[in-house]
């Protein structure tokens, strides 16, 4: 073994990989504990390892952020012995964790799924998409964090593109299957990745299974996985639907970035009182089995609650989800079955309701077309016709006996009866759709795409922290009714502004186009001789050396005629190219004027 790497002495091996050995070991210089990756000695000759490694090295000293491992030191290129000097971490990896502790609550899976979501949006922010995001590049550290590891077959994404593609690379059972086909990858294949880990500690298992890797990645390419409810009923709805959006086979029906995981994950643990996902997995940390426990009793209270309200708004659905999570820890919670039997009995009585209506209406509709009048109304039926239209109906002649008469008559009766029938059969298929399509339509989130322009905007919705418009966030799902998006020009390009939209129930996608105001740009004009200066013949004017406030009516970029005069020297004319918001300096030299020549 190794005992010294430059200035780091070694103290021992804590982990061995197919590219690298890791150590314990201390830097001599500033005296401090450090983890030191070094590169195999078999490798060190291989052009191709020795870049990956650097890429690695440069990938991670990017980034900035509380849960991605932190740089310390890198060897160099050029170096004998190619080496990353990096934080210390405590451990276990999530992998390790998660063996020990097989019975995770849902809960406490979302706080550690939290961390490492918020991770990835910096990382993606920075154009930096990880590719191998899996438990046994996660580590716990310090009984309090979470850390996201191992950058080696990171990739940058193409400035244009905003995807990337390269060597099928990763970890069979957490590889999303884009990255499987060789197809490009971006932010949502790292979210297909992050939502397997979320899987396995949610439920104790893997969600793509098989007797070996071609087994396991022939499902992932399917869209194979038990549904996390079959495995653990104690999820609950919610978490379930996150885990089957993340695991989603196309790109598109995935979450559209990490921060929307981020928040979808914040609303489900703020159900239970958890506003500090930190906060809370320390405390789960200090002692995982005891905390589950008292936990247990916290999820049935704050579940009893929300289902509860749920009945009293009526939105049934979600009463039963919570109903049915508390059922799955305490099956004969008598609060529960209670509230279920009365759930029961409403659903029910709005059936009959509903059916009372449907025969009412069928039988006023009997009526309509059997009574009919002796004089003619201006609007009738299409059973009973007018006076001027030739009647379907049988009509009597002088030479019918009265059992013909009788027998037409009866005839007439049944016809307009089997019509009737017919209309009400027609009445009630459509009140049962309506009444399907209300449950079904009218608490969906509707599907919402962003318009802004201009597109280099960063945007809020209902109070959120702002996020740029792009590749990676351009559309969302909300629920109907009121929100705020408040729309923010970079480089203060725009003037802020705030829509107040009301999203309608239904299905289908809506399109929100909002355009901002350009801010006016600023001309700075520096000359030899205190001068005025007119922009494009009068929109806007000052002296020199002060800022010239000039309108962008139209685009951020816009090209302005500036005139610059000053007695008794000529004036001097040039095209500027001003950005809205920004302030371009020009300088400019007048020539003194001739004076005229003397007369002859």
């Amino acid at each position: 073994m190794l005992t010294r790497v430059a200035k780091y002495e070694i103290i021992d091996e804590i982990g061995h990989g197919g590219m690298a050995t890791v150590y314990r070991a201390r830097d001599t210089l500033l005296d401090r504990l450090v983890a030191l990756k070094v590169m195999h000695p078999h490798l060190q000759g291989a052009k191709e390892a020795r870049a990956r490694f650097a890429r690695e090295a440069l990938t991670i000293a990017r980034l900035k952020h509380p849960s991605i491992l932190e740089i310390y030191d890198y060897s160099g290129e050029d170096s004998d012995i190619s080496y990353i000097a990096t934080e210390l971490l405590t451990g276990p990896t999530l992998k390790v964790f998660a063996e020990q502790q097989p019975d995770i609550p849902a809960e406490i899976a979302a706080c550690i799924v939290i961390q490492v979501a918020s991770a990835l949006f910096a990382a993606h922010a920075e154009g930096v998409i990880h590719r191998d995001v899996k438990p046994e590049n996660v580590m716990l550290h310090e009984g309090r964090t979470v850390k996201l590891t191992d950058f080696g077959i990171a990739q940058l994404v193409d400035v244009q593109g905003m995807t990337t593609t390269g060597q099928v690379l990763g970890s069979p059972a957490h590889m999303a299957p884009e990255q499987i086909e060789g197809r490009e990858c971006d932010a949502r294949s790292d979210l297909f990745s992050l939502g397997t880990v979320l899987y396995l500690l949610a439920t104790g298992e893997l969600p793509f299974q098989g007797k070996n890797p071609h087994q396991v990645l022939k499902q992932i390419a399917e869209g194979h996985f038990r549904d996390p409810l079959q495995i653990k009923p104690q999820l609950g709805g919610r978490l379930a639907a996150i885990l089957r959006r993340c695991l989603q086979v196309d790109p598109q029906k995935r979450y559209p970035d990490a921060r929307e995981l981020e928040l979808a994950l914040l609303a489900f643990v703020a159900e239970t009182g958890i506003d500090d996902p930190g906060k809370t997995l320390a405390e789960y940390l200090k002692d995982p089995p005891a905390f589950s426990e008292a936990f247990r009793a916290r999820i049935i209270e704050t579940q009893i609650v929300r289902g509860e309200a749920a009945m009293k708004r009526s939105e049934i659905p979600e009463a039963m989800d919570a109903f049915n999570r508390v059922l799955s820890f305490d099956e004969s919670n008598a609060r529960v079955l209670s509230a279920v039997q009365r759930l029961g009995r409403r659903t029910r009585m709005r059936r009959a309701m509903l059916w009372c209506g449907v025969a009412t209406l069928g039988a006023a509709l009997v009526v309509a077309v059997t009574h009919r009048p002796t004089a003619t109304p201006k609007h009738t039926t299409s059973v009973v016709q007018s006076a001027e239209q030739p009647s379907e109906l049988s009509q009597p002649t002088a030479a019918d006996t009265p059992a013909d008469t009788a027998q037409a008559a009866a005839r007439d009766e049944k016809r307009v009866r089997s019509a009737a029938e017919e209309r009400v059969k027609a009445e009630r298929r459509a009140v049962l759709r309506a009444a399907a399509n209300l449950a079904k339509n009218g608490n969906e989130p509707r599907h919402v795409v962003l318009r802004p322009e201009p597109a280099n905007v960063s945007v809020s919705v209902d109070g959120s922290l702002p996020r740029d418009f792009g590749p990676s966030f351009h559309e969302l799902d909300l629920s109907p009714g009121a929100h705020v998006f408040k729309f923010t020009g970079a480089h203060e390009c725009c003037v802020d502004d705030e829509l107040h939209v009301k999203i309608a129930p239904g299905p289908g996608t809506t399109v929100l186009e909002h355009r901002l105001k350009f801010r006016p740009a600023g001309l700075y004009v520096v000359s030899n001789t205190p001068a005025n200066v007119v922009v494009d013949g009068g929109s806007a004017g000052g002296r020199t050396r002060s800022v010239i406030q000039v309108p962008q009516p139209s685009s951020m970029f816009e090209t302005h005629k500036v005139r610059v005069t000053a007695d008794g020297h000529g004036d001097v004319v040039r095209e500027v190219r001003l950005r809205a918001g920004q302030v371009e300096t020009i300088e400019v030299q007048l020539e003194k004027a001739k004076d005229p020549a003397p007369p002859g």
